[in-house]
């Protein structure tokens, strides 16, 4: 029984169909383990359909006659198949192309965040009492580029 096992690992681990042919012709036709396991004839018959057990109607036939016969049947036939839509070398390329597009786009856009005006970090660092042009008071607007020590004051005239 143990050698069986082993056998049947051998069989399992190595898809070659040489190897497969010579385990089968050297060990399981031989071993009355191994043939204790297989299907008997009659359980290996129950497994196929005979044509006796089976209901063609008589339309079925009909039609390969007329296939058979002549033209006529090849029209009907012809007209009858399922046509399937084939994509070309060409199309799968580009199909590829675009989906390897919208991949590296979404790997590079993901963490991208556009930057925005910071007032909290500003108005930590330093206040900003008022901001005059020519002697009017103007409007400021404080911004500071996320990760940089740098602060930009856009100041302008009060309309």
């Amino acid at each position: 029984m143990r050698h069986s096992k082993t056998v049947e690992f051998l069989y399992a681990v190595v898809p070659l169909a040489l190897w497969r042919g010579f385990l089968i012709r050297r060990h399981i036709e031989k071993c009355p383990d191994c043939q204790a396991l297989l299907a008997s004839r009659e359980e290996a018959g129950r497994l196929l359909v005979r044509e006796d057990g089976v209901a063609v109607g008589r339309g079925l036939w009909a039609g390969v006659e007329a296939v058979i016969a002549g033209e006529s049947g090849r029209d009907t036939l012809k007209a009858g198949i399922l046509r399937i839509p084939s994509v070309s070398r060409w199309g799968w390329a580009v199909a590829s192309a675009f989906l390897g597009v919208l991949l590296i786009g979404f790997l590079f856009l993901k963490d991208f965040q556009p930057e925005g005006v910071s007032t909290d970090i500003a108005q930590a660092r330093f206040e900003l009492d008022y901001v005059r042009i020519g002697g009017q008071p103007a409007n400021a607007v404080i911004y500071q580029p996320q990760g940089s020590d740098m602060i930009i004051i856009w100041a302008e005239k009060n309309p």
